[in-house]
């Protein structure tokens, strides 16, 4: 599912060069439910945006799915983006003015979906997470957990083939976090969805299969 080789992110701050990613070699199979750990500043999100096609390396060969992510265009990227991966972060990113099925939605609007398959597909994928009932609630009256589970949903809405979340228990209690984790490992065991998920967080590194340990915008460990 994902082939880096050799991948470098160099970001130019004033006069300073920041070496974020220092030629990362990195596989990750279909199927996996993979934990990515490291420092504050160890490079993790950097490595999930380029993961995700958010961001380009600076070098390096990029493979996802059988892609060659420096041979496709704008919108081809975005069109991977939005078919293959499904994306959750901490802050949760919801519309505050938009109730639970219509932040899901957001995805399948994107895409020209017609609105009674929106509705239809938005409502299944919050039934996955367990929030059929909050249906028509905003954000503001939603839990941070629930909310996170919204947030869940939307990245499933358009059935990806894998989920990348950064640090996705970080604002929640113990009680939701856990809750949140027992979401994404049915994705993998159940749905067979590859998952990979940024965290500082051992607990939570602990209930994926592997675990790859990034330092100084090199990979240490990679869990194998």
């Amino acid at each position: 599912m994902i082939e880096m080789k050799n991948i470098t992110k160099v970001y130019q701050v004033g006069e300073s060069r920041v070496e974020a990613l220092k030629g990362i070699d990195l596989s990750i199979n279909e199927g996996e439910f993979v934990a990515i750990m490291g420092a504050s500043g160890s490079g993790k999100s950097t490595l999930l945006s380029i993961a995700g096609c958010l961001d380009i390396p600076t070098s390096g060969r990029y493979v996802i799915d059988g892609k060659d992510v420096s041979l496709l265009s704008d919108d081809e990227l975005s069109l991977l983006r939005n078919e293959k991966i499904g994306f959750v972060f901490q802050a949760f990113h919801l519309l505050p003015r938009f109730n639970a099925q219509e932040n899901v939605e957001l995805p399948l609007i994107y895409k020209g979906t017609p609105k009674d398959e929106r509705k239809e597909r938005a409502t299944n994928c919050l039934e996955q997470v367990g929030l059929r009932h909050r249906l028509l609630h905003s954000s503001s009256e939603l839990s941070g957990g629930e909310q996170q589970r919204v947030a869940i949903a939307r990245a499933l809405v358009n059935s990806p083939r894998l989920i990348l979340a950064d640090e996705p228990t970080g604002n929640l209690d113990s009680t939701s976090a856990e809750e949140i984790m027992d979401i994404f490992c049915k994705l993998n065991e159940e749905k067979k969805m590859t998952v990979v998920i940024i965290t500082h967080n051992q607990a939570v590194a602990e209930r994926t299969k592997r675990t790859c340990h990034l330092k100084d915008g090199q990979i240490v460990d990679e869990g194998i």
